[in-house]
């Protein structure tokens, strides 16, 4: 990244000055709820900026943003559209650093928009100031205190969010926060009129704090320079990305929200297997392969262990794994003796996937943790995918025990190993609930499971490829 736009992402992610003009005293605000929150946050300058003057929140409101006294190295403007160039002018001369230009009615409007849009950009940068928006939320960093929304966590994660989307924004870094992960940093971009998300991706990427990147995109400006960035940035840190606009409706629609220019779904396809982005089709897609990635080590390979109780399970867990390209090959010599000697006469096939039965499933502290340990070892097998389903216990010491068990046998096998299943009741095994705790991906069901698989080994193969 060039050092000169190093510094000015730095200023905005780190800023030590906000101003947010447009605010008034009403607590239905925007502006209101985003000062009160950043000052419950410890945000340590603050300027309220409204025509009228006065007092808010115990802080003096400025008249205008080139009326503060102190430097300013960011401003937030939730004003009219007709008012933002006069604005972006005064911004400049202040020398802010940053605007976060929240109004819409630009580009998506129109011809009409698009010159009043780049006027603005124009404006701001005879002053060295640069623009995120329109349409947008802004910049998010729990470390600097930058938290406008007052859901959002304090604590700083490892997951660094993008949002072409103002209110996808505010659900990934909550749906990232619900994992336990947490965000590092975010971004709600919006229009992309200055600074764009392939800016914020590649100053995520360098980012020590951030070790995973989710983002939702509707449209790219420059499709080079993201190739070439996404390529460097998924070296390091995997990037998982839910592009809107796929459909003729949907490119329609994006058009009119943030005016992004939408990329067809083939230009799409092929960009990300040259990246190593990894493009899903939901949030849920996005949460479930984040856990994964996060948690677990690189597989060698794309070929999976099935150990599943009873056989319906197993069945429908390689299916899914045949479906999405993951390899079921069969099991040494040596490892179906192993598990033969375990299981006796409960197993109904110790091939691949392994069926442990229905008594398997009763007794997973016992069988379950033995095919583990055994099929870990097996030199044909790079991943494991556990399923089970049985009744749930109100014996939650036993449970505990038995989650750490297979825990420890997950620990010792030393390679990346999910679990699927649920009691017959809906609830989750007492065991598999346990392991959460451990940090180990559980899913609820197998076709979840085998997705997150298949997206570690394509990341995996990217990463040795480059």
């Amino acid at each position: 990244m060039e050092q000169k736009l190093l510094e000015q992402l730095e200023t905005i992610f780190n800023p030590n000055s906000v101003a947010i003009v447009g605010i008034s005293n009403k607590e239905y605000n925007l502006g209101y709820r985003w000062l009160k929150s950043l000052q419950d946050a410890g945000f340590p300058t603050l300027y309220p900026v409204n025509p009228k003057g006065g007092e808010m929140l115990g802080l003096k409101v400025f008249p205008r943003i080139t009326d503060i006294t102190g430097e300013v190295d960011l401003a937030i403007l939730l004003i009219p559209r007709e008012a933002v160039p006069q604005v972006a002018r005064e911004c400049a001369l202040k020398r802010v650093k940053g605007i976060v230009l929240y109004t819409s009615g630009f580009r998506e409007t129109g011809t009409e928009g698009r010159k009043l849009e780049e006027e603005i950009v124009k404006a701001a940068h005879e002053g060295g100031t640069r623009v995120i928006g329109p349409s947008c939320l802004g910049p998010y960093n729990p470390s600097a205190k930058l938290i406008t929304h007052y859901a959002f966590p304090r604590k700083a994660g490892s997951v660094g969010v993008i949002s072409h989307s103002g209110f996808l924004f505010n659900y990934l870094v909550s749906s990232v926060a619900a994992t336990g992960i947490g965000p590092s940093k975010g971004i709600s971009c919006g229009s992309d009129s200055d600074l764009s998300f392939v800016d914020f991706l590649e100053y995520l990427g360098q980012d020590q704090q951030t070790k995973i990147i989710v983002a939702y995109l509707e449209g790219v400006e420059d499709g080079r320079r993201l190739l070439k960035v996404a390529r460097e940035v998924s070296r390091e840190k995997p990037i998982i990305i839910l592009k809107g606009g796929d459909t003729e409706i949907g490119k329609e629609t994006s058009a009119s929200h943030t005016g992004t220019l939408a990329v067809s779904a083939i230009i799409w396809d092929t960009l990300c297997r040259q990246t190593g982005i990894l493009s899903v089709d939901s949030f849920q897609q996005m949460i479930d392969s984040l856990i994964a990635l996060f948690y677990l080590p690189r597989p060698r390979g794309k070929r999976v262990g099935v150990i599943a109780a009873p056989g319906g399970i197993a069945v429908s867990a390689a299916d899914a794994c045949s479906k999405l390209g993951l390899e079921l090959p069969k099991l040494s010599t040596d490892t179906q003796t192993q598990l033969a000697n375990l299981v006796g006469t409960l197993g109904t096939n110790l091939k691949n996937p392994v069926d442990l039965g229905p008594m398997g499933a009763m007794a997973a502290e016992r069988y379950v943790k033995g095919a583990i340990q055994i099929v870990a070892k097996d030199p044909n097998i790079d991943m494991l995918l556990v399923s089970f389903i049985g009744p749930r216990t109100s014996d939650e010491a036993k449970d505990a025990s038995s989650a750490e068990g297979l825990f420890n046998a997950v620990r010792e096998g030393g390679k990346p190993t999910v679990f699927s299943g649920a009691s017959l009741q809906g609830w989750d095994r007492g065991e598999l609930k346990f392991l959460r705790q451990y940090s180990v991906p559980v899913y609820p069901e197998a076709r979840r499971a085998a997705y997150v698989l298949a997206r570690l080994a394509e990341y995996s193969e990217f990463v040795r490829q480059v």
